[in-house]
């Protein structure tokens, strides 16, 4: 008999939506942008946001249970909008001091919580622009957004030059056709604020036809309708990027500063393939088989619902109202979405920006088992 390896009690990178509501309606976004339509299921959740009752036990389950260190992300909607947002992070620095905690935030209400969210210990702030000026970022995300962005990346500053640490701040910079020639002059609005990181992502976008093939593993394996790739249908948006321009642009953004770390995700990717991104060759260059978050990650909503999938909402496996956080993580739903990836990648997962986080996951885990091999 073959001892196989063993999923951890709880997942060392675990994401929270803290609530859905947003006061910006990025263009790319699922939630709120050009195919948010699609979205149905917003409107009766809009308003959900997660329990101070619910986060602390959250995150003494990850105390207890941590063998290693602990990633815990903030995400939203606007997590600010959230009330008790600086309360949320207090708490998890005080259980959990050595978790890292981090927060993705379109910086508008950061003048509000600089000082207090400082104070409360927060580790990483990514503050989201797209463009390097108000004449590329505003029709993207909303009028006065770049403004209102710098001033709240500033009175982060300011806070932690007051209190002398603070936290890491680095630039979120989603790639889109709207905006990519403007890629290196991320990185010099980076230096020209005093930011020593610019993170890159490339658009998560897919067909009708993508997400349509893809719904029969996905509803068999949770039993509900899966439609939350409807808002990611924004192929328009990307359809005049011109690969070898855009292979350029990251090359020179990679090289421009010495004093700006760039990191275009997937990192495992070099840019010449990653400038395929948005083509058709995309899933020829894809080397993955399968979803390796899927042993080391996970991703609780504001309702407590616990989805395998950051990127659809609807990929349930089950509530921590229920349930412990533990218990959904090593549950049968969870273990058939985990069998139905590791037989090989759903068309909706080839452009996932989730399909090629850098986590270190044990490949025994999501290898294959051969006929007759039991654990």
């Amino acid at each position: 008999m073959v001892t196989l390896p063993l999923l951890p009690v709880v997942p060392r990178h675990v994401t929270v939506f803290v609530n859905w509501a947003c006061n910006l309606t990025c263009r790319e976004c699922w939630m709120y942008g050009d195919s948010s339509a699609e979205s149905h299921w917003l409107k009766e959740v809009k308003r959900d946001e997660i329990s101070i009752e619910m986060w602390n036990a959250v995150v003494d389950e990850l105390a207890t249970n941590q063998q290693e260190k602990v990633y815990l992300t903030i995400m939203g909607g606007e997590p600010l909008m959230h009330p008790e947002i600086v309360e949320l992070v207090k708490q998890a620095k005080t259980r959990m001091p050595d978790c890292n905690l981090d927060m993705s935030t379109n910086a508008t209400l950061l003048p509000r919580y600089a000082d207090k969210l400082v104070e409360a210990g927060i580790d990483d702030v990514y503050v989201s622009i797209d463009g390097p000026n108000a004449e590329v970022n505003n029709p993207i995300r909303g009028r006065k957004s770049f403004e209102r962005a710098i001033e709240g990346l500033r009175s982060l500053q300011e806070a932690t030059r007051k209190a002398g640490r603070g936290p890491k701040i680095a630039l979120n910079f989603t790639v889109t056709g709207m905006n990519y020639t403007y890629l290196p002059d991320m990185v010099r609005l980076a230096e020209e604020v005093g930011v020593s990181e610019v993170t890159v992502g490339l658009a998560s976008y897919f067909t009708p036809a993508e997400g349509k093939a893809s719904r029969a593993a996905f509803e068999d394996v949770t039993s509900r309708p899966f439609l939350s790739w409807a808002g990611y249908c924004n192929e328009h948006q990307h359809a005049d990027i011109e690969p070898q321009r855009l292979q350029e642009l990251m090359e020179e953004a990679e090289g421009l500063s010495d004093k700006v770390e760039v990191l275009i995700a997937p990192t495992r990717y070099d840019a010449k393939q990653k400038s395929k991104f948005f083509t058709k060759e995309w899933r020829g260059i894809v080397r993955e088989n399968t979803c390796m978050k899927l042993w080391a990650q996970t991703t609780v909503l504001p309702s407590g619902d616990v989805i395998s999938c950051t990127t659809f909402s609807d990929t349930v496996m089950g509530n921590i109202k229920d349930s412990s956080l533990g218990e959904v993580f090593h549950g049968d739903t969870y273990q058939r979405m985990r069998e139905t990836i590791k037989q090989g990648l759903q068309p909706i997962c080839h452009r996932c920006c989730e399909l090629n986080m850098d986590i270190d996951v044990d490949p025994a885990l999501y290898a294959p088992v051969a006929a007759g091999v039991e654990g």
